[in-house]
């Protein structure tokens, strides 16, 4: 059986109030009982007292028995007590509850253990059933006092013993334990009324915390937890809420993620399908022995060998975007010179520039300058911006490469006086194999991941591509670099002086 929340809470209220009022029940009981047999032995020990004073200074003449005994029972009936006078060796020589022709069949009472303990100490004390009348009694026996021996009716007494019925007593603490215990049921029943309330106040935001759950596990992404209390209880539902809204995000990000893997896998298929059939309508070409002239046969080569190239370039950026997402592609961020790692990268580029009648120029810079970043990477990305510029570009045109210097960084960029971008796919081409010109672009070889291969690079050093661009006026891209600063240089300077 299933017990919620609030049921357990009640139950938890309820045990420990039965505990503590039967515990507490049990212990009151227990002092009360010893508090009372405290006080009736003391009211016994006045009494007691009182009656060897009595005894002692009495002017009745001891041969008078019959006299004797009455008053002695008129004084016990009295007293609502019994009393019993005992001689040095046990016999009893007077009992309030036993007519005088009959004491000889009393036993010895000097074995008693209220006589005994008084032997001891003066005055004893015990609580028993009376052999004698069958009745529960507390006694108190006392040696008679010195100074009160053998004087009136104590002539040859040597022990005094009361003892009172405890009906009354076991009554009063009967009623007495009643109360208690009946009053902690009230008190238990009114502890479950509260009880249930409180768990019902505590519990009820919880269960409505359980149903917006229960909602957001059948899909309702748009279930929203009401905090209504400023308490844990309303932390945690603003804590849940701020949970739920990164589900959302993390939901959307990945519908997104797979839309995008999707078109990726899509467009992968697609790009390398058409250079592999190229490649294999060329060959199959050539193996049926069809083409007998050895110039067509030779360009069929060549065009089989660019599509290779180009399924070969392909995979390299397939691989390339493949590491960098993962973060397999480790990046080593050093300090270098900017002017002379530019002049390296520019070089190298000029023959695929003059190859298609394009002025490359690295503009000349005031000073030297060092930045932080991956040379090797930051070298991919700048030959793809590059190599974009050149295959872009208009006949006989231009493509310009330099960098501006601010405070604390420097911006690189390669300007072109290419046909420019439309500005509706300004916001789109960073995307994996997003074209604006699709037949232009396979046309100059181009893979479709240059420019998200860049955007992943120079993210990577916690920066930004932007690219301006205008139909006819050409394209600027751009990103910057951290520089080293003046302290770093001055150091560097120190040290190299030293």
């Amino acid at each position: 059986m299933k017990f919620s929340l609030r049921h357990r809470l009640i139950l938890v209220h309820l045990l420990m109030l039965l505990i503590v009022t039967i515990a507490g029940g049990l212990i009151t009981s227990y002092q009360l009982e010893a508090y009372y047999e405290e006080r009736l032995f003391q009211q016994l020990q006045t009494q007691l007292d009182e009656i060897e004073y009595l005894l002692a200074n009495s002017t009745l003449a001891r041969e008078n028995v019959e006299a004797v005994y009455a008053l002695l029972i008129g004084y016990t009936h009295a007293a609502r007590a019994r009393l019993t006078l005992i001689d040095a060796q046990g016999a009893v020589v007077f009992e309030s509850e036993v007519p005088h022709d009959s004491l000889r069949f009393v036993e010895n009472h000097l074995s008693r253990p209220e006589v005994q303990q008084a032997l001891r100490e003066g005055i004893g004390g015990d609580q028993r059933l009376s052999a004698t009348v069958r009745r529960r009694l507390f006694y108190a026996a006392k040696t008679v006092s010195p100074r009160h021996e053998n004087k009136g009716l104590l002539n040859g007494v040597a022990f005094v013993r009361l003892g009172l019925p405890l009906e009354e007593v076991e009554r009063v603490l009967r009623d007495l334990r009643w109360k208690i215990f009946g009053g902690g049921g009230l008190a238990l029943i009114l502890i479950a009324l509260v009880s249930y309330w409180v768990s019902s106040k505590l519990t009820a935001p919880i269960l409505k915390l359980a149903r917006v759950a229960e909602s957001v596990k059948k899909g309702d992404m748009e279930a929203h937890f009401e905090p209504e209390s400023q308490d844990e209880i309303g932390e945690l539902s603003e804590l849940l809420n701020d949970m739920l809204a990164k589900l959302r995000d993390d939901v959307k990000q990945m519908r997104k993620l797979q839309t995008m893997r999707s078109q990726f896998l899509g467009n992968v298929s697609h790009e390398l399908s058409t250079p592999i059939f190229a490649v294999q309508g060329y060959l199959e070409t050539l193996l049926d022995d069809k083409v007998k002239d050895e110039k067509l046969q030779k360009s069929f080569i060549e065009k089989a060998y660019r599509q290779t190239k180009r399924l070969n370039n392909l995979l390299t950026d397939l691989i390339d975007i493949s590491r960098i997402e993962t973060g397999d592609m480790k990046m080593s961020i050093r300090y270098f010179e900017l002017q002379e790692w530019l002049t390296k990268q520019i070089t190298e580029l000029q023959v695929t520039a003059q190859q298609s009648g394009i002025a490359l120029t690295l503009l000349p810079s005031n000073a030297p300058v060092n930045v932080l970043g991956d040379r090797e990477r930051l070298a991919q990305a700048i030959t793809n911006l590059v190599e974009n510029a050149i295959k872009y570009n208009v006949p006989n045109g231009r493509v310009e490469v330099g960098y501006k210097d601010f405070v604390e960084e420097v911006e690189i960029y390669v300007n072109d006086t290419g046909r420019g971008i439309p500005e509706e796919h300004l916001g789109r081409i960073f995307e994996r194999f997003y074209r604006v010109d699709r037949e232009r672009s396979r046309a100059v070889g181009g893979t479709g991941l240059g420019l998200a291969i860049v955007k992943h690079i120079v993210e990577a050093h916690d920066s930004h591509v932007h690219v301006r661009s205008q139909i006819s006026n050409g394209s600027t891209f751009s990103f910057r670099l951290k520089k080293m600063s003046e302290s770093h240089l001055a150091e560097i300077r120190s040290q190299i002086m030293a």
